[in-house]
């Protein structure tokens, strides 16, 4: 565990873990959750037994620090849980409007609970088509769904295309899970549009993957429309716990995200001065891609694995295979990953 201070962040207790390989592709905080995520589950000999009244209190401190009366907030197992409830919650109205490229798995989730789909592809540097026209063609029915951060290029939803989506459909669901790298956030809106959700998770962040809890902010209508489509046991208390503990240690946590902030700014920096990609599109999320201009993504992808550097390849057709996402980690694995591109790059 790393001991050292350095700047204005809080000190660390550990590093970004490597066992071995630089994974370069994963989404969640490299620094791993609190210390005090682990202590809070092995002071615990009631795992097994539903959260209760722990659950309640979680409730409230987190509508207490978004900003929000406790019954525009809904808890859930994870942010996976909350997109299948609002589709259970939303199959009977209009299509899923998705704006690809986008991550695969929201419309194999549309397509589990047998929605329709009204794709709208993202235009030049990933902006939404959000034209007069195009607008003027989405039903009045539809459910929007719309990632900000967005991965995998990282860019946010602006305030204007949020009003814009809010006139133009039933329902707009704004999916905040990287939200905590971009220090933006679109819950400030849910008072002004009654047709508004904002999901954010501790999945990411927090780095409680394995300890999913995630929570909606709507107004207190919307958010009693989505809670009966909540597990009859509520959220799990291994979640809940660890939720807490992450909270009493807040500052800490928020100091990892700002380390890797610095490194993603540094990991730009570095694939700029590489002529074998193109300079990352900006990014308000821990990741960047890419373009790869000569080889190929998927053979630097293949060198970069027989490196032990793991970095994703993003598949959607609207992408080409030419693009990578490449997450920030710390300094030692940017450097790992220039010298190995530098490598590869030098035959070609």
């Amino acid at each position: 565990m790393s001991r050292s201070r350095s700047g204005p962040f809080p000190l660390l207790r550990r590093a970004p873990s490597a066992n071995g390989q630089i994974r370069l592709d994963l989404l969640g905080n490299p620094y791993g959750p609190s210390v005090h995520v682990q202590d809070a589950l092995a002071s615990c000999d009631d795992l097994h037994q539903p959260a209760g009244e722990r659950e309640i209190r979680l409730h409230l401190r987190l509508a207490n620090l978004v900003g929000v009366p406790p019954g525009w907030l809904t808890l859930a197992n994870g942010i996976d849980e909350l997109l299948h409830m609002v589709l259970l919650w939303r199959r009977e109205s209009g299509p899923l409007v998705l704006f690809p490229p986008a991550d695969p798995q929201e419309e194999h989730r549309a397509r589990l609970h047998r929605l329709d789909i009204l794709r709208l592809p993202r235009r030049d540097r990933f902006a939404l088509p959000l034209d007069p026209a195009t607008v003027a063609s989405v039903p009045a029915r539809a459910t929007a769904l719309v990632a900000s951060p967005h991965d995998p290029s990282g860019t946010l939803l602006g305030s204007q295309d949020v009003v814009r989506l809010a006139r133009a459909c039933e329902m707009v669901v704004v999916d905040e899970r990287h939200t905590e790298y971009s220090a933006r956030t679109l819950t400030p809106f849910v008072r002004e549009f009654e047709n508004l959700l904002v999901l954010q998770t501790f999945e990411t962040w927090a780095g409680l993957a394995g300890l999913p809890i995630a929570y909606a902010v709507a107004r207190p209508e919307i958010s009693a429309d989505l809670a009966h489509y909540r597990r009859p046991g509520g959220v799990a208390l291994g979640a809940v716990l660890a939720a807490q503990a992450t909270l009493d240690d807040l500052a800490y946590v928020r100091g990892t995200v700002q380390r890797v902030r610095e490194e993603k700014s540094r990991l730009y920096r570095t694939l700029r001065k590489l002529n074998m990609v193109s300079v990352p599109y900006p990014s308000w999320a821990n990741f960047l891609l890419a373009r790869v201009e000569r080889g190929g993504a998927a053979l630097f992808a293949r060198e970069l694995g027989r490196r032990n550097i793991r970095v994703h390849v993003p598949s959607h057709p609207d992408l080409g295979t030419d693009h990578l996402r490449i997450s920030a980690s710390s300094p030692d694995a940017t450097l790992a990953l220039k010298r190995a591109l530098i490598e590869i790059a030098a035959p070609l």
